[in-house]
């Protein structure tokens, strides 16, 4: 079974969502059976990036590959549960 981590940035907000955004989609298109979300330098996040990061959860596991998360920041943990997102990101 193959892994490929995945680091997200500081900041997944609307401003700087389209700056990351094709880089988070190359590497979600990795070889890989799971993908493993390094998601603890997550300061800031807002919809956009949530919605960013739910498509590319969404499309992963359609592909049947695993999303595993380590060390989900506050910021992410929180948006997701306000949004109703906890399940659809595989956060839970």
């Amino acid at each position: 079974m193959s892994e490929y981590v995945i680091d997200l940035p500081e900041s997944l907000t609307i401003h700087h969502i389209e700056e990351h955004y094709g880089n988070l989609k190359m590497a979600f298109l990795a070889e890989a059976d799971t993908f493993k979300i390094n998601a603890s330098n997550v300061e800031s996040i807002d919809t956009a990036g949530l919605q960013a990061l739910l498509i590319l959860v969404k499309d992963a596991v359609e592909k049947q590959k695993n999303v595993l998360w380590q060390s989900p920041s506050e910021s992410i943990t929180t948006g997701a549960s306000k949004l109703g997102l906890t399940e659809k990101l595989k956060l839970a």
